[in-house]
């Protein structure tokens, strides 16, 4: 009775993962829709703090690196690629010298990432999907990826975890979103309010149902045996998992 009296409505209202397909995962999407959407996707980024949750963590991080240092990253799901923008323009200013591969299987993407990224010599956009990249010559330093992880079922999203771990000398940082029902009306009502488009409409209050809990991140973190990842919860309703190997 006592942890019935404790549960909260957000967690009655969505107590497991939804796990359905977005339309921008099984829709063939046009150039002029691909360049809306992720116009729109870029500003949610900015303005509800998906690019600052990364960024603060790596620059947790950063205080380890040696100056003029080459650190290099994959971005799985790299979408327009603005996460790695963000990326490059703060090494630029700090002396650090970045380089990123960026990693989508939607071919629509990468060309407008592509067009994005013209002025970053520093990241380059590669059509795969994540589970057939084959391990590096050369690890990277860190893997990243946002808005990713609540795209795939659990058992992916550890065998994510397990490739970046592979792959990777220093670490990683997996920035999503929090599930619940506060952020869902939130989404929900700013995509009609801002008239973004119908996909955009669909699929972003359907990305916090398709997200995680806090608990849930650090199971799935427990079942890819990887403790040195944590979870820090930021503005906007989002989670990173995140941490480095030494």
């Amino acid at each position: 009775y006592g942890r019935d009296r404790i549960r909260t409505p957000m967690s009655l209202v969505f107590p497991e993962r939804a796990l359905a397909p977005e339309r921008m995962d099984t829709e063939p999407l046009d150039g002029p829709t691909t360049e809306r959407i992720l116009s729109a996707l870029e500003n949610v980024n900015a303005w509800l703090g998906g690019v600052h949750a990364t960024m603060s963590v790596l620059k947790g991080f950063s205080k380890r690196w040696q100056a003029g240092e080459r650190i290099r990253f994959i971005d799985w799901g790299t979408g327009s690629a603005d996460i790695p923008r963000a990326i490059v323009r703060w090494c630029r200013r700090l002396g650090f010298r970045a380089e990123v591969l960026g990693i989508d299987q939607n071919r629509a993407i990468v060309e407008y990432a592509r067009r994005a990224c013209r002025d970053y010599p520093e990241i380059t956009l590669l059509q795969t999907v994540a589970k057939d990249f084959p391990d590096p010559h050369e690890p990277f330093d860190y893997a990243l990826s946002s808005l990713c992880l609540h795209h795939l079922s659990n058992p992916e999203v550890i065998q994510l975890l397990a490739h970046s771990h592979r792959i990777t000398s220093r670490g990683m940082i997996m920035n999503d979103l929090k599930r619940s029902a506060r952020a869902w009306a939130w989404i929900w009502g700013l995509t009609r309010i801002l008239r973004a488009h119908p996909i955009v409409q669909n699929d972003a209050p359907l990305s916090v149902r398709n997200a995680f809990t806090k608990k849930e991140l650090e199971a799935l973190a427990r079942e890819a045996g990887l403790p040195y990842l944590k979870v820090a919860t930021h503005f906007g309703y989002r989670f990173t998992l995140a941490g480095e190997k030494i």
